[in-house]
């Protein structure tokens, strides 16, 4: 129950992570529908894999507009399905991407 989740994962440091597929995918775990915690402080400079990383995160709207995402090439369905996702990310920088898919569907 992510409700119950009481630690602050975004202070964790993943700035060696490479591959974040299906990390937060509520299509794997359904509890994960209402996942919303904060993670603007992530380092994704290292990450080449975002597939699906909230997929199905209804409640995701984390401010994400920071991270950089430079290195990812597969980006594909990393929001989808989140419902309430409007953050701005047109400062990302996807020119390595080869799979944008369904990023947003």
């Amino acid at each position: 129950n992510p409700s119950a989740f009481n630690y602050r994962i975004g202070l964790w440091d993943v700035s060696q992570i490479t591959d974040f597929s299906y990390v937060f995918s509520a299509d794997r775990n359904k509890r994960l529908h209402d996942f919303n915690e904060d993670l603007t402080e992530w380092d994704l400079s290292n990450a080449t894999t975002l597939r699906c990383m909230f997929n199905g995160c209804f409640s995701f709207n984390g401010d994400v507009s920071s991270w950089n995402v430079s290195n990812a090439t597969d980006l594909r369905s990393m929001f989808d399905w989140c419902t309430s996702f409007n953050a701005d990310v047109s400062s990302w920088n996807v020119s390595n991407a080869t799979d944008l898919s369904w990023m947003f569907d």
